[in-house]
């Protein structure tokens, strides 16, 4: 009201302005009526003060207007505070709200123990510590390919024992909406002296637990069992891979039946996860503790079948079918394998692993191609990573033996000489085993080798292959042969399985060398048919027709060979072969040097090639082709024949 006035009276005074005409009029009087005057001068000072007075209202009013100015402004923030204090509140209850549904890890209560031990110290939470320990020792020791946040109740790093808390605070307030809404795993358990000593019992949740007794100086073994109790039924896989992974233990046998159990626990449990993780274990044992490859793919293929997705299932199918001459299947599985190891996430794999894995995948698709000198260049890389791993396929030895395999594949024996005197390795049959040394020295067809081999082999040697590892039988079957003994090559090829691809080409070249060559050619065509995308077969069949003199059904095979194995040097170096006998050493050249591309190593390449090079007129050519051949690993038939061409 009081400002309402002042403003009526501001503008009344506005009202009350001089006239402009009535002051000129006044003003003239002035000079001639001092009375006038007087009064003029009256009026002007009243006005003057009116003035004055609309000043001070005109001033007070803009004090009033900042004032409420700020008053506005302060509100505003205030309230603005006031929201982000809010928000910021709202989004830490939202973040304990969020880390309270997502925890799962593993809090160890203090024990119930008798009050004599706990006076000597052995109080409930130093029990508990001691049972954290030991969980966290065993977790520690198991180590697997799968990753930690794939298991269905994982700890992860989160183990902590439980110290009870007074009054209330933001810790209690956490632990109140973890016990609302998280899935941590309590474990409680007591303490308690019996007759004959103490016992020991540990449960998780509301499990009845399990109980263990024995005297008090074994405190700490019966801590142990317990601790292996709680990892059993908290983390099964885990527990599992502790007991089955460690291949040198003494009682390995009897854990790896009891990891058997725990595996077909979850294979018959719900969760389509676990089912997979529980028969990749079953195939596990099998290919690791057994080395029984045929004996796991079933267990790895049902895995797939659950999770068709399931990397390290592709993996394995991948890998034991390579050992087995199963390589048709091998390129399908490695194929999946490596689509699902090079997506930017890969759940079911530990990231640590994933760039070996990736390495040894990709050489495995190289090699069922025929495309060892890129098999070699993956395993290589393999070779000099910085970190390895206490697994069989991804330890040095692993790379080491896939590069020589690969050497030997390329036919380049003086490569496997030089890299095993780089390495120390006195001996292939030392560092990796028999089995290995079969496969380096077959590629290479060192038949005297072999079967010197074959007659210093473990006892039951012949069997234990024709079980586990079945294409090392094709080799030494071959070695028979080649050697002059078609009776001992037919009946160690006779006790191959019918689904080693590498024996079923054995067959035929067996039966070829024996001038059977209608025999010959229904083992090949049958194991043409099992290999749709692999060039083994067709090259097998083709070296077979180009031994008998049939040039054209040879090139034929090479051709399809070729179309398979575009990096593949055998059929493309016996291409050259069959050309040159059909007195087009001008064709012949082009592959010879076409081959040396994939195989630059090979004795036999560079002979021949001199050879044509002699049948198109370059002596010149030809001799120095001689003279690398010479420097390179030959056969005996090879080197005679060298000595003959240069001669």
């Amino acid at each position: 009201m009081a400002e309402e006035t002042e403003q009526d009276t501001g503008a009344e005074a506005s009202g009350a302005a001089v006239d402009p005409a009535a002051m000129a009029t006044a003003l003239n009087s002035a000079n001639v009526d001092p009375n006038v005057a007087q009064e003029l001068r009256a009026y002007l000072r009243n006005h003057s003060s009116l003035i004055d007075i609309q000043k001070h209202h005109l001033h007070e009013q803009f004090k009033q207007l900042r004032l409420s100015i700020w008053e506005k402004r302060t509100g505003v923030l205030l309230r603005a505070a006031t929201a982000i204090v809010g928000v910021a509140v709202a989004g830490i209850f939202g973040l304990m709200v969020w880390d309270a549904a997502h925890s799962s890890g593993l809090i160890v209560e203090p024990f119930a123990v008798p009050s004599d031990m706990a006076a000597k110290g052995l109080t409930g939470q130093v029990v508990a510590s001691q049972m954290l320990d030991k969980l966290s020792a065993m977790q520690t020791i198991t180590y697997s390919s799968r990753p930690p946040q794939s298991y269905e109740n994982n700890w992860g790093d989160n183990l902590k024992v439980e110290i009870p808390e007074t009054g209330v605070s933001i810790g209690e307030l956490q632990q109140f909406l973890k016990d609302w809404l998280g899935h941590d795993t309590h474990i409680t358990g007591e303490v308690y002296r019996t007759a004959s000593g103490i016992a020991v019992t540990a449960r998780d949740g509301s499990e009845a637990g399990v109980t263990f007794t024995g005297p008090e100086s074994d405190l700490d073994g019966l801590m142990q069992q317990a601790a292996e109790h709680v990892y059993s039924v908290t983390q099964p896989f885990r527990y599992a891979n502790y007991l089955d992974r460690d291949l040198n233990a003494p009682d390995i046998a009897d854990r790896a039946a009891r990891a058997s159990v725990i595996y077909r626990q979850l294979i018959a449990g719900p969760n389509v996860q676990e089912q997979a993780w529980g028969w990749y274990g079953l195939g596990y044992i099998e290919a690791d503790l057994k080395s029984n490859y045929p004996a796991s793919l079933p267990f790895f293929q049902k895995a797939i079948a659950v999770n068709p997705d399931f990397t390290l299932g592709n993996y394995n199918m991948a890998t034991m079918g390579s050992g087995v001459s199963h390589h048709e299947a091998a390129l399908s599985a490695a194929l999946k394998a490596k689509r699902l190891l090079d997506r930017s996430i890969v759940p079911d794999i530990d990231p640590r692993q994933l760039k070996l894995r990736r390495l040894y995948m990709d050489g495995v698709v190289a090699a069922q191609k025929g495309d060892f000198t890129e098999s070699l260049r993956n395993f290589k890389i393999g070779t000099d990573a910085p970190e390895y791993f206490d697994n069989a396929q991804l330890s040095r030895d692993a790379f080491t033996l896939g590069m020589l395999q690969n050497l030997a594949r390329l036919h380049d024996g003086r490569g496997i000489r030089a890299y095993s005197l780089d390495m120390a390795i006195s001996s292939i049959r030392a560092p990796f085993g028999y089995s290995a040394a079969i496969r380096v020295f077959g590629p290479l067809e060192d038949w005297p080798t072999l079967l010197q081999l074959e007659r210093s082999g473990p006892k039951n040697s012949l069997q234990l292959l024709s079980d586990t590892r079945t294409e090392d039988l094709a080799f030494l079957a071959r070695a028979h042969a080649h050697l002059g003994d078609p009776s001992g090559a037919e009946a160690m090829i006779a006790q191959s399985p019918a689904d080693c691809e590498d024996c079923v080409i054995a067959r035929g070249q067996i039966a070829d060398m024996q001038g059977q060559h209608d025999r010959a050619d229904y083992w090949f065509a049958h194991a043409e048919k099992t290999e749709p995308s692999v060039p083994f077969a067709d090259t097998g069949w083709g070296e077979a027709l180009l031994e008998r003199g049939d040039l054209n059904g040879a090139i034929a095979k090479f051709t399809i060979a070729n179309q398979k194995g575009p990096h593949f040097a055998d059929p493309i170096e016996y291409w050259g072969e069959a050309l040159m006998k059909k007195n087009r050493s001008d064709l012949a050249l082009a592959k010879f040097e076409e081959a040396d591309k994939y195989a630059p190593n090979w004795g036999r390449l560079h002979m021949k090639w001199g050879e044509a090079l002699g049948y198109a007129g370059r002596k010149d050519d030809a001799q120095k082709q001689y003279a690398v051949a010479a420097g390179l690993d030959l056969s005996s038939a090879d080197k005679a024949e060298l000595a003959k061409v240069q001669g």
